[in-house]
């Protein structure tokens, strides 16, 4: 009897924490670059011009059906249900359902629409034609012409469709009519970077020519949207490099043209974050004196410390990890040796393949001002203390469970990854040769 009362209560429990959230749930069709269908969506919300992934609910491979439910502190605000660049919005509220249907740029939302999200139902099948041309597969084989005509077709009922948002949810509305214009701008901008364009540049219609030539980036409220930097980086390369033809990376070309200052430094620091100029030292120094406040001024230098950990002659960046006795060990401990950090982990194929060559290079080096470092990027501590201890591995082993500064300030993206610095602390190479190369040895050497 006991049992079966703690049992009820925990299904009330559990009844009631699900009332209190919101049902997203559908279908997304989206084709990875590899042709392979993406198996997962992401729930986001937008933070500093870009959207900070909340959830990732997979697709089932079977029924192709994705659900998640958005907690209370995700509702009663626009958040976004998508694939890299197709992003949905949704305004769920508690115990709210809705089904999304998407597909190469076209979505159906279904279910009891709430007059918020009606407003998203409604935006998304006025505009479908001119998202054909950036969304779909073979979009950019689409009749220019055709295009040209959507664009003056669509002028005046997407304006009076901003105009005309009237939900009864002021703070929506007022949101709202900021977002749409630009959403569709951004829709605009997309088929350029899908490989669209027209013959010449006399033969792009004058709604580009106007926008190409007054735009001034003087909003600086457009880094609250949640495509605001790509948003401006596609416009740049739209600009630029397609209507221009001009040389260089986009990013850079589209700096001088920002007016707001603070708009400004947040694209340009962006853009040397995600590597989308040419060389991201020289890059940071020419626009240092357009960071204005402390914060921006700080990123500034944390960005440049990380580009310059990854060109020989660089500085470290220290870090801290616990070794395999739960001690903390820093790499700044081991200033004048040359060290070499072995980044792998225990699900990685290839970097148990070196393990032979490295225990034979520590053996080689041994009695010498070298230290080997193996630091895992391992989140399961208990396998990767068995693997160290079962196969007696040699060397220092650290264990990082995949945060702190090799994920953040190195931003390794793979394994295995063999990394050499100098007695000095300097960086010799970022990506040296494995053990098994010859060459690795020779490197070492000639640092001692």
């Amino acid at each position: 009897m006991k049992k079966s009362i703690i049992l009820v209560a925990m299904l009330a429990s559990l009844s009631t924490l699900s009332a209190q959230n919101a049902l997203v749930s559908g279908k997304f069709h989206k084709l990875l670059p590899n042709m392979r269908p993406s198996e997962r969506v992401f729930i986001s919300k937008p933070e500093d011009g870009d959207l900070l992934v909340l959830a990732e609910p997979l697709i089932d491979k079977d029924s192709k059906l994705f659900n998640t439910e958005l907690a209370p502190a995700d509702q009663n605000g626009i958040r976004y249900v998508g694939i890299f660049e197709e992003q949905y919005p949704v305004y769920m509220r508690k115990g709210e359902e809705l089904t999304i249907d998407a597909s190469e740029g076209r979505v159906v939302y279904s279910g009891k629409l709430s007059k918020e999200n009606k407003v998203f139902a409604d935006w998304y099948k006025l505009i479908a034609p001119i998202r054909d041309y950036g969304y779909s597969k073979g979009g950019y084989r689409l009749p220019p012409a055709r295009f040209a005509a959507l664009i003056d077709s669509l002028a005046g009922p997407v304006d009076d469709f901003v105009k005309n948002v009237r939900t009864g949810n002021s703070a929506f509305d007022m949101e709202v009519k900021y977002l749409l214009p630009y959403s569709y701008k951004f829709d605009l901008l997309m088929p350029f970077a899908s490989g669209f364009g027209f013959s010449t540049k006399a033969a792009f219609p004058q709604y580009f020519h106007n926008w190409f030539k007054n735009e001034r980036f003087s909003d600086a409220q457009l880094w609250a949207l949640p495509f605001a930097y790509n948003y401006m980086q596609f416009f740049g390369f739209a600009k630029h490099i397609i209507y221009n033809a001009e040389q260089g990376m986009a990013g850079e070309l589209l700096v001088s043209e920002i007016s707001d200052k603070d708009l400004k430094a947040n694209y340009i620091l962006s853009a040397a974050e995600k590597g989308a100029v040419q060389d991201i030292i020289s890059f940071l120094q020419k626009n240092r004196s357009f960071m204005t406040t402390d914060q921006q001024k700080a990123k500034l230098e944390i960005l440049e410390a990380r580009a310059k950990a990854r060109v020989p002659g660089g500085d470290w960046i220290d870090f801290a990890y616990p070794d395999m006795d739960g001690k903390v060990r820093k790499l700044s401990d081991h200033l004048g040796k040359v060290v070499l950090i072995d980044v792998w982990a225990t699900w990685c194929k290839p970097c148990l393949a070196e393990q032979p060559a490295l225990e034979k290079l520590e053996k080689d080096f041994e009695g010498k001002d070298v230290v080997f470092i193996s630091l895992s990027i391992d989140t399961d501590k208990a396998k990767w203390q068995e693997m160290v201890k079962s196969k007696n591995l040699g060397g220092l082993h650290l264990f990082s469970n995949n945060q702190g500064p090799i994920v953040q300030d190195y931003q390794l993206i793979g394994v295995p990854r063999f990394i050499l610095f100098d007695k000095n602390g300097k960086t010799v190479n970022f990506d040296a040769p494995r053990p098994s190369d010859p060459k690795l040895k020779e490197l070492i050497a000639s640092k001692l």
